[in-house]
């Protein structure tokens, strides 16, 4: 039962924990974070990174500036904040 315990207690900390980071596959510094230090999400809830061509077309299909990171989606496509369509 003991064992048991220590199992959950661990799996609930795992959880908690991004495997990526861990790995070694994904520094928590190549993400594109906005001011408040949060990774900035594209409209599709993936990741934006750094040094990341996907980044750039995302900027370039949405006619962000390049380096943008706060803007708002609807529809599935990217806005600056007050220029969303009516």
């Amino acid at each position: 039962m003991k064992n048991f315990i220590i199992i959950i207690l661990l799996l609930n900390v795992i959880g908690c924990v991004d495997l990526d980071i861990i790995a070694g596959r994904v520094d928590s510094n190549d993400y594109l974070r906005n001011k408040s230090g949060n990774i900035v999400l594209n409209c599709q809830d993936i990741p934006l990174f750094k040094k990341d061509p996907n980044t750039n077309i995302f900027w370039k299909n949405n006619n962000l500036p390049k380096g943008t990171t706060e803007f708002t989606c609807i529809d599935g496509r990217a806005y600056l904040k007050g220029k969303e369509p009516k």
